[in-house]
């Protein structure tokens, strides 16, 4: 750049010593560099021809800095100025001790009066480091707007005074080009939008939104900024303005309300399943939060079972919208257990719509480990109304959900069953007795009816076990629990106790029915021969009753201990009898225990 500068003020040089009027002669006229370097409004400092600093103002430290630490660039213009003995002009780039600066540099070499060779040189400098860094800016953000302009939908335009495109920009936009724009009233892509056109506005629009039509008749979503044209005359002209394509984003935003609300359902859902214990509110709040989520007037939740010995079965978990069409719910639980039974057949994985009956439904089967464990049916009573992508995709979220819900259910219920029931006979078991009796013994205080307990021993089953061996002794077991279990009612509870003895309890009887029913029981012992046949001495049931009334107030243990000495007394006389506890005696209801010494053990029995 130097370089040329000399050039040029060499050939201006020469231009005026062809002039022919010179330049005048103003040698005469003294100037006080001094003040010149004081006042002058930019750095301004008078160096030597051995580069030392004569005299500079409070603004020029930092090329004076420069100086001393000899600036290749800043000497290089001293010592050119110096020898062409001429003005020179250069922009130089200082890094002193407050950073990078930039200044644009003029020099005036001077001679000092009265000595031949001594010569100095005036800089005078104009800093331009802010200057310089907004023209980087400037360029910067220009460049980066070229690249947003270039990699976005964004278009300009200008419509005439008629609302006719007569400027687009070269790419155009909505599947137009920029020639089919040309000439076509913009008024005609506008769907909507309640006759706004910002496209021929009298007045200035900032991000309007507007629903146009693109050229293969989609519909896209455009953000429109314009203003109107104005002429010297105050005439409107038409408009001007830029335009972008956000439809994408719409349709983002759109997706993103969809995804939010299926995680709120979705999160609703863990939330119940992880917090709730109750199954039925767990699958009432369940179905609640889907009903929230996708339109539909009535909901089943039906769950596929499988038995011990591998039979598929359903029963209905849940059902909503006053869902109380029988035949409607059987046909439910046959597709469920049509698919249950070839989980194959389909992927199970994905909603499934039906129609039955006028009725649109839409099913999803619900699974554990590819293992389908129930279903869930949507129902809407207009068959005309289509289930749409989204309310599939929400479905079959819920759904899965859905399964681990009743496999954690079926799983809690079984432990319960388990913990509650004896394994072989499939009886309560003594605790699970225990709890249940308790509470109808608190129950009849209010009810004011006699109950009985039936302690039921099982005769000669050490026989049974030991000359036809144990699996003989579980199936004669199994048999006592089957005919004690067909001889209940509901609100009676049978039990085994251990071994190879049993409970009765049996609701609001009186001791007339209390004794019948036990003659009853002895009698099908003949049930338990047509297991063992000609065995001797055959197994019989020694039965032993105790009667609980109001007035009595009994304990459990108490009724027990009172049914035992019963039963006690039949195996005194010979077995396969049954005998009625004595009444309690005493405030407080206690039994008579009268010859109660032989002190059973339960489990030598089992043994």
């Amino acid at each position: 750049m130097s370089m040329d500068a000399n050039i040029a003020r060499i050939i201006q040089k020469s231009n005026l010593s062809r002039e022919k009027n010179p330049l005048p002669d103003l040698s005469a006229y003294n100037f006080k560099p001094e003040m010149i370097i004081e006042l002058y409004p930019g750095p301004a400092l008078m160096v030597d021809d051995s580069h030392n600093v004569l005299h500079h103002n409070i603004h020029a430290i930092g090329i004076v800095e420069a100086l001393k630490n000899n600036d290749p660039s800043l000497a290089g213009l001293i010592s050119r100025s110096l020898t062409n003995n001429c003005p020179d002009m250069q922009k130089l780039v200082i890094n002193d001790s407050k950073g990078i600066r930039h200044y644009n540099l003029g020099t005036f070499p001077a001679s000092l009066a009265g000595t031949g060779n001594k010569q100095a040189v005036l800089i005078t400098a104009r800093e331009t480091t802010v200057e310089h860094n907004l023209t980087n800016a400037l360029v910067d953000s220009r460049q980066m707007f070229k690249d947003l302009v270039s990699c976005s939908s964004d278009f300009s335009w200008e419509t005439d005074s008629q609302g006719r495109f007569k400027y687009v920009s070269p790419k155009g936009i909505l599947g137009y080009t920029a020639y089919e724009l040309n000439g076509k009233a913009a008024a005609d892509l506008i769907v909507g939008n309640e006759g706004k056109n910002p496209f021929d506005t009298l007045d200035a629009i900032h991000d309007m939104e507007v629903w146009v039509q693109r050229n293969d008749g989609t519909k896209a979503c455009i953000l429109v900024s314009s203003v109107p044209i104005i002429d010297n005359k105050s005439s409107w002209q038409g408009a001007r303005g830029v335009c972008r394509d956000i439809t994408v984003i719409r349709e983002r935003e759109a997706a993103l309300r969809k995804i939010g609300k299926r995680e709120h359902i979705l999160n609703r859902i863990i939330t119940t399943i992880r917090d709730i214990s109750k199954p039925d509110e767990i699958f009432t709040n369940l179905m609640n939060a889907t009903l929230e989520g996708i339109r539909a007037r009535h909901g089943c939740i039906i769950e596929i079972t499988k038995s011990r010995s591998g039979v598929l079965d359903t029963r209905v978990r849940s059902s909503s919208g006053n869902l109380d069409d029988d035949g409607l719910i059987e046909t439910l639980r046959r597709k469920a257990l049509e698919v249950g039974r070839d989980n194959t057949a389909s992927d199970t994985r994905t909603a499934l719509t039906l129609t039955l009956d006028g009725r649109s439904i839409l099913c999803s089967i619900t699974q554990h480990h590819n293992e389908p464990n129930g279903a869930f049916f949507l129902i809407r009573d207009d068959q005309g109304q289509e289930w749409s992508e989204d309310d599939a995709i929400l479905f079959n979220g819920i759904a899965s959900h859905l399964g681990i819900a009743l496999e954690q259910i079926h799983n809690q219920e079984e432990l319960e069953y388990l913990s509650r029931t004896d394994e072989l006979t499939g009886l309560l078991n003594r605790r699970a007795f225990s709890e249940e009796v308790r509470k109808r013994i608190a129950h009849q205080k209010r009810s004011r009816e006699n109950c009985a307990l039936l302690f039921v021993d099982l005769d000669n089953f050490k026989t049974v076990n030991d000359q036809m061996g144990h699996a003989t002794g579980d199936e004669v077991l199994q048999k006592v629990a089957e005919l004690l279990s067909k001889n209940t009612r509901i609100g009676d509870y049978v039990c085994r106790l251990g071994g190879d003895e049993f409970a009765l309890w049996l609701e609001n009887v009186d001791t007339d029915v209390a004794m019948e029913k036990a003659s009853e029981l002895v009698a099908g012992r003949r049930q338990l021969h047509k297991i063992t046949g000609t065995l001797s001495p055959a197994p019989g049931l020694s039965i032993g009753v105790a009667v609980s009334t109001p007035r009595e107030n009994p304990t459990l243990d108490q009724l027990l201990e009172r049914a035992d000495t019963a039963l006690y007394e039949v195996k005194k006389a010979g077995k396969n009898a049954v005998a009625l506890a004595e009444a309690a005696t005493g405030e407080n209801g206690s039994a008579s225990n009268a010859g109660n010494d032989k002190g059973r053990d339960n489990n030598e029995k089992s043994a």
